[in-house]
């Protein structure tokens, strides 16, 4: 409920703190003291924007659920500031909160009455069907993801075999060289041990074909010598030609004995092997690790691919949660059709409790399928009592707070009600209907209630009052709360004049209404 509202700077209103209690809050006044300034300023702390003046300020303080919360919205040079239990927030913050707990309903104020959801959401509340709606809604919601999912599916078909297929190119050039990394790595290592051994044995072989040659020139060279140390004197020479013989021979032995052995048909494999390696880094531009990481990839990707839903597991899928919904649609218009005949009753009962005694009521069902079911409920009203139209085409300002007040009476949408002149254009018996009604209301919702009735005036359980007083020509808003004989003068004030006959009739008023 609504405890208290504090109002600084607020136009004619300076500094005050206006206290609401349980039950019916009556606000009066005469013309021009600000009595409508309880909802201005609830409609400011909601973030309405206007000519606000400068330091303009208002804090609510609300009682829920054995919880305090505090809003407050500052006007400073121009830029608002809000505050939630004395911490900064933001508009949509204390909107909402304030908004889920006090309804504002004025006799200009027509935005929520004759909003279709608004509507819609009464009358459920009213046919107990909030929780089977809920229950459409999810599995309408569970509808529409499948039909997005089947559309996708479908869309994407295409593209994703055209993917797959370059996929599959792409992971069959790897596969068909057949080399993990780490092999390739050894085919190389492989490839140059057996072309180091390429050039040592080619090296060997220049070295025994030199040696040969040379062999073949000392052995000419000793035969001569041998000849020629029978003529000259070449003695010793000849066992240094024979040492230098052996040593060659034992070179050449040598030689031969580092010959390494290898297959050349397993290098050529090799080769061919590395050549398709590196035409393949070299289309791609990344090394074979990199290729080969990608490839695995590609393969893990494919597999997804592989095991995503098919159109027709989707299709059963969709084909089954539309005929619960269906299911449940029929549910939900019968448990709403069924509600209907007393839910009109009702409002009319109410409407014309309260000077409406020709209007007309009606709950109209119009074919929409959605996610709240396949029908639009929408409210239909005529003040002349045929040819019903929507609230919004035909209700005056007093009607929709006085249809307003009926509806909330059968499904209470909030904790707490402000109502704006809810009384205006009655008077006489249906106004003190009207205040009987709001004093039954009040017993489970805390009202706040503008009005010009004594009828009104008197069922209120606390009762407030707005002044108009002047400091030298500065005039100020003033609001207090009557007792006793203060408040039984401003409902004699109501009735025309004070006197004691319109003293004693406020006294018989009060004690009549009240007794409810």
């Amino acid at each position: 409920m609504l405890v208290r509202l504090t109002l600084e700077n607020f136009f004619l209103i300076k500094n005050q703190e206006v206290y609401f209690d349980k039950g019916l809050n009556v606000i009066t006044g005469e013309t021009g003291t600000g009595k409508s300034l309880t909802v201005s300023s609830l409609l400011f702390l909601m973030g309405q924007d206007g000519e606000y003046p400068e330091g303009a300020c208002v804090e609510a303080e609300l009682f829920v659920e054995g919880e305090t919360t505090i809003l407050r919205r500052e006007l400073t040079k121009g830029r608002s500031r809000y505050y939630l239990n004395g911490r900064g927030s933001n508009k949509k913050v204390v909107e909402e909160i304030l908004s889920s707990h006090v309804l504002i309903q004025g006799q200009n104020d027509r935005t929520k009455i004759i909003r279709a959801d608004f509507q819609r959401d009464l009358y459920d509340r009213f046919a107990q069907v909030l929780e089977l709606r809920e229950k459409v809604e999810k599995t309408y919601q569970d509808v529409m993801e499948l039909t997005d999912r089947l559309k996708n599916l479908r869309e994407r078909r295409l593209e994703r075999e055209l993917k797959k297929r370059l996929m599959q190119e792409e992971i069959k050039e790897v596969e068909e060289i057949g080399l993990r990394p780490e092999e390739y790595q050894e085919i190389r290592r492989r490839v140059e041990e057996i072309n180091l051994a390429e050039r040592i044995n080619k090296l060997i072989a220049e070295g025994i074909l030199g040696l040969e040659s040379a062999t073949e020139g000392i052995k000419k060279t000793a035969k001569a010598v041998r000849e020629l140390s029978q003529h000259k004197g070449l003695n010793g020479w000849e066992e240094v030609l024979d040492a230098t013989l052996d040593n060659l021979l034992e070179l050449g032995r040598k030689l031969e004995g580092m010959l390494v052995s290898y297959n050349q048909e397993e290098l050529n494999l090799l080769n061919e092997k590395l050549y398709r390696v590196q035409r393949l880094e070299r289309k791609h531009r990344m090394d074979y690790f990199q290729i080969w990481k990608r490839t695995q990839e590609l393969k893990r990707e494919l597999e997804k691919m592989q095991e995503e839903e098919d159109p027709e597991t989707l299709e059963r899928e969709l084909a089954e949660k539309e005929r619960e919904l269906e299911v449940l649609y029929g549910e939900l218009s019968r448990e709403r059709l069924s509600a209907k005949a007393l839910f009109e009753e009702k409002v009319m009962g109410y409407i014309r409790h309260m000077g409406l005694e020709r209007a007309s009521f009606k709950v109209d069902f119009e074919e929409k399928r959605g996610r709240y079911g396949k029908e639009q409920v929408r409210f239909l009203f005529s003040s002349y009592g045929r040819d019903e139209k929507e609230l919004g085409q035909v209700a005056s300002g007093g009607e929709v707070s006085r249809l307003s007040l009926a509806l909330f009476m059968l499904s209470p949408p909030a904790q707490a009600y402000v109502l704006d002149e809810v009384d205006a254009g009655i008077s006489g018996q249906a106004s003190l209907k009207l205040a009987k009604l709001l004093r039954r209301l009040s017993k489970n919702t805390q009202l706040i209630v503008i009005t010009h009735s004594p009828a009104i005036a008197s069922a209120g359980d606390r009762h407030l009052s707005t002044r108009k007083e002047f400091v030298g020509d500065t005039p100020f808003v003033k609001v207090v709360q009557l007792e006793g004989q203060e408040r039984l003068q401003e409902i004699a004030r109501l009735m025309g004049k004070v006197s004691q006959k319109t003293l004693e009739g406020a006294k018989e008023l009060m004690k009549e209404v009240q007794d409810v």
